[in-house]
């Protein structure tokens, strides 16, 4: 679920403004190294950065842009981000994440803290090889947070899944509201195809219930689907109630790995 306060500050924090920049900076750098890059040559390990900016269209008017920079390590991730919308809520965040993959065990912890004073971590797992079983769940300080992965902040997560040889992917699952008593439960049935080498196609398809912040019963289904090619991405999804409130959105991203 989540929670906006427009009458808060609209103004990042110095300090992770700052930060945001100077990696942006980076960004770009590389950027410019990755583009001067043979498109045709593979690269011998898969890149380390990716870069997402999306945009956000409301049907009440407003208009959402968000800025993502991931950088994967070892056995871990981290990112830092920015969401500025023209109604009036801008905030910064930071995330980091530990990926253990064993065998027939996935376990993904993270932590994020953002801007408003939000902190939050959640757990994912599978558990299983060819067929699997997925469970998760999600923990905030109940601080004001735009939740840019549209699902409830504090949640369950249930389901299962297959993928074959070839990473190709199908699931199911479920994320719960469970602190709230909204009883807003969002149910996926996401599906990964790798076409040849170098495209991947991603469709997920949500069905979407449970109260909002006013009490109304919300229900609907949305939907995103994903283009992978080579280095570049591009997302386009529509939500008839984005977070379970009464704005429909569509969101466009794209993005580059680096």
């Amino acid at each position: 679920m989540s929670y906006v306060d427009t009458n808060l500050e609209k103004r990042l924090p110095k300090r992770l403004t700052v930060a945001l920049l100077n990696l942006v900076g980076i960004l770009f750098l590389s950027l410019g190294s990755a583009l001067a890059a043979d498109d045709d040559a593979k690269a011998p390990n898969p890149p380390l950065n990716k870069l997402t900016v999306s945009y956000y269209d409301f049907s009440s008017g407003k208009k959402g842009v968000d800025v993502n920079l991931r950088h994967t390590f070892k056995s871990s991730t981290a990112w830092i981000g920015g969401y500025r919308e023209s109604g009036g809520f801008d905030q910064a965040r930071i995330g980091y994440e530990y990926d253990y993959h064993r065998d027939w065990l996935t376990f993904v912890p993270s932590a994020q803290a953002a801007t408003r004073g939000f902190l939050g971590a959640s757990v994912y797992s599978e558990v299983g090889r060819s067929l699997f079983g997925i469970a998760g769940m999600g923990r905030t300080n109940l601080h004001p947070y735009w939740n840019l992965g549209f699902d409830p902040n504090d949640y369950m997560e249930f389901g299962a899944g297959y993928h074959d040889h070839a990473a190709n992917t199908i699931s199911v699952y479920a994320i719960r509201d469970n602190r709230l008593h909204t009883g807003q439960t969002n149910t996926h049935v996401f599906f990964r195809r790798h076409v040849r080498d170098d495209w991947r196609l991603t469709i997920d398809v949500v069905r979407e219930r449970g109260k909002g912040d006013d009490g109304l019963l919300l229900k609907g289904w949305a939907s995103s689907m994903d283009v992978d090619w080579r280095r570049w991405f591009v997302r386009v999804a529509r939500d008839p109630h984005v977070n379970y409130t009464p704005d429909r959105q569509v969101r466009v991203a794209t993005g580059l790995r680096f």
